[in-house]
């Protein structure tokens, strides 16, 4: 079974809106009624445009359709290639025009993850831990050196746990350095990564915003 990971990075959000709508620019949209969850409207939709700065996307589809569209029910999104699902609701602050329907970026998106290698879990018990060093984002230390444990690895990437501190540190698509993984066959001790994403931390039912899993990218 394929796994999905959540982003909510804005960045990373918009980057994938814009890229996926212009690739696959064909979509199925539908709406559920509230209370029993049943699809009570579904239809096609094209990519038309996207515009960053007002938070907006627009689709086109056929004019038909729009009289059984909901404006105040959420709208749930999945393009043709299944790799990349979000909902959303209608923008507030510009008016549809006629074929199209106008929606705020979403908040979060769901991300298939396609895995080339297998990702082996870390029990905590076992305490493993890896060196992190990375630039500091607000430039007020020349670098920031903390020992994470790991979530998960596989040849190429690695998710370790980190602080809300130590996060709010991180930039997506920085380098970071790590030490401490030549327990893992196919690594060497030091390794370069680079920051893909970063998601509330849990486990067996237990969230708490104090702890991230950070994912990173082996490089090289």
């Amino acid at each position: 079974m394929q796994e999905y990971r959540i982003s909510k990075s804005r960045e990373e959000i918009i980057k994938l809106v814009q890229k996926k709508f212009e690739s696959e620019n064909m979509m199925t949209i539908w709406q559920k009624d509230l209370e029993t969850g049943t699809r009570i409207f579904k239809c096609d939709g094209k990519f038309s445009s996207l515009n960053p700065f007002d938070g907006v996307f627009t689709i086109a589809i056929d004019e038909k359709h729009k009289i059984n569209f909901n404006p105040k029910l959420e709208t749930y999104f999945l393009l043709q290639v299944q790799d990349f699902v979000f909902k959303t609701k209608t923008s507030v602050t510009q008016k549809s025009e006629k074929n199209s329907l106008c929606f705020q970026i979403p908040h979060d998106v769901r991300l298939k993850e396609l895995r080339v290698h297998p990702r082996v879990y870390i029990n905590p018990d076992e305490k493993r831990f890896v060196s992190a060093k990375f630039e500091s984002k607000n430039g007020e230390s020349l670098t920031i050196d903390v020992s994470c444990p790991i979530f998960n690895i596989s040849k190429s990437g690695i998710c370790i746990i980190v602080s809300k501190e130590t996060l709010s540190e991180v930039k997506l698509n920085e380098s970071i350095s790590l030490e401490g993984l030549s327990f893992f066959d196919s690594l060497k001790n030091d390794m370069k990564c680079v920051v893909r994403n970063a998601r509330v931390y849990s486990k067996k039912g237990l969230e708490s915003d104090e702890l991230y899993a950070l994912g990173l990218e082996f490089q090289g």
